[in-house]
């Protein structure tokens, strides 16, 4: 009995002793146990716990980490607008794809890796709103742990995108293309300067046509021979070397010493009307300009039509005697040879017969017209048949010198009985065999031009309309403008 009993007092510390010993043991030692369950339910549990089973552990509890970035991203992209936000979203993207690589299977380990270079190139991508639109694509194929790739995926369809609306900037250049063609636009300056106008002193010299005109007035006033004078000048100063007051310049060898100019006149009053224009506008107003408006005041001063006159031409520099021959009309001239020296100059066979009735103020030295007449034993017997008879034996009389030859100092009327008015009686009297020189009286010879003869002498008004167009022609012959020719100082001698 007492062996018994003190074998169940044995038993019974023993029990309490293990009892103590397992509550000890379950205080102290559940975790090897329970690791496994607990670590995958309660993460937080793990990471107290020993560093060797937990180790497992924190790498499954990151994953989820990570997730929250990439998940971070997407709203980032709305950010990414601006252009300061998608860089670093590029530079983000890079490192959880690193973490994800050696977590995941080789698989995403190696499609991943070649795409984490192509985001940066594609940077633009996330500024049109459609890199919103593709995210969900990768989101879609994998579960949970491919959320990373998506960003990486996003920027793909993007570029595709970014192309097509960055050539649409650079389809912006073709614009600078319009610039050239004005470049190709633009007008020179002599072709400017080179329009003559009838308002070309305008601004520079107002008065100039009055003053011109005064000076006309007076000098025809005190010389009745003065318009036609004038008017001849004209003609002789436009045939050569152009419309330049060439003809005006004195010194050896200057158009002014040919025999065929020798007879002109009208110079003193060119010189006095530019004295006066060079006391009103200094240096402004050309002598050639002076020559065309003198001419054609004595017109109007003489009866005839007052004509615009365009201005701005400028004085030549060169006048040579050897120029005047080969251009001049000469007073033995046939209608053929008039024809073919106003055809060179662009004038037709109409402007002839109208500036020929110039003649009809002024008057002629009796040696111009010599060659219609025969002198022999000291008497003038006329040769043209064509001139009328009593109008020959008038010029007889009038050019006959006392020792039986021509008087070629006298001067007689060009036209006959209307020398001082300019009128069309110059064209009856060529129908009438009263032409004074051989050049006035073949253009009843030729069959065009009689008729044109015919015309104006049945219409002064005709004639004096023609004679406005002709005589604009006629002063644009050959014209300096621009930088060509000078404004001289003193009509009779270039600038020095």
């Amino acid at each position: 009995m007492g062996g018994g009993l003190g074998g169940a007092v044995v038993c019974s510390m023993l029990m309490l002793v293990l009892s103590a010993l397992l509550a000890l043991a379950a205080s102290q030692s559940p975790s090897p146990v329970l690791s496994p369950a607990q670590s995958a339910s309660r993460p937080p549990a793990a990471r107290p716990s020993f560093p060797s089973p937990v180790a497992p552990a924190p790498r499954l509890s990151r994953p989820p980490t990570p997730a929250a970035k990439p998940s971070s991203p997407p709203p980032a992209a709305p950010a990414g607008k601006p252009s300061p936000s998608p860089r670093p979203a590029s530079t983000r993207s890079p490192s959880p794809v690193a973490k994800p690589v050696p977590r995941a299977s080789p698989r995403p380990a190696a499609s991943p890796a070649p795409k984490p270079p192509s985001p940066p190139a594609i940077a633009p991508a996330p500024k049109p709103s459609p890199s919103v639109v593709p995210a969900p694509r990768p989101s879609s194929s994998p579960p949970a742990t491919p959320a990373p790739p998506a960003p990486r995926t996003a920027p793909k369809p993007s570029p595709s995108l970014a192309p097509k609306r960055s050539p649409s900037p650079a389809a912006s250049p073709p614009p600078p293309a319009p610039p050239q063609p004005p470049s190709n636009s633009t007008p020179t300056m002599s072709s400017t300067l080179g329009q003559l106008s009838p308002s070309f002193y305008a601004q520079s010299c107002p008065g100039v046509e009055l003053a011109v005109r005064d000076v006309v007035r007076s000098a025809s006033t005190l010389d009745p021979s003065i318009p036609g004078k004038l008017l001849r000048l004209v003609f002789h100063d436009c045939f050569v070397e152009g419309c330049d007051a060439s003809v005006l310049i004195q010194g050896n060898g200057t158009e002014r010493t040919d025999p065929a100019n020798l007879s002109l006149g009208g110079f003193n009053v060119i010189d006095a009307a530019k004295r006066l224009l060079e006391v009103l506008c200094p240096a402004t107003v050309s002598c050639s300009d002076i020559v065309v408006l003198a001419a054609r005041d004595a017109v109007v001063f003489t009866g005839g039509p007052a004509v615009p006159v365009a201005l701005g031409r400028r004085d030549g520099l060169v006048s040579l005697a050897s120029n005047v021959r080969r251009n001049i009309i000469d007073t033995g001239f046939s209608v053929d040879a008039m024809a073919a020296s106003f055809t060179a100059k662009g004038l037709t066979l109409d402007d002839l017969v109208t500036l020929s009735g110039g003649h009809t103020i002024g008057s002629a030295h009796c040696n111009t017209f010599r060659e219609r007449f025969q002198v022999a034993n000291g008497s003038m017997t006329p040769i043209d048949g064509s001139m009328n008879a009593d109008y020959a034996n008038k010029l007889i009389q009038a050019c006959s010198a006392a020792d039986g030859t021509v008087s070629a100092g006298t001067a007689v009327d060009c036209d006959s009985g209307s020398a001082s008015v300019f009128d069309n009686r110059y064209f009856v009297n060529l129908l009438d065999g009263r032409g004074l020189l051989r050049t006035d009286a073949v253009l009843v010879q030729n069959a065009t031009t009689r008729t044109k003869v015919a015309e104006f002498a049945q219409s002064q008004d005709g004639f004096f309309a023609s004679w406005a167009s002709s005589y604009a022609r006629l002063t644009s012959l050959g014209v300096k403008t621009g930088a060509d020719g000078e404004i001289r100082r003193n009509c009779s001698s270039v600038n020095g």
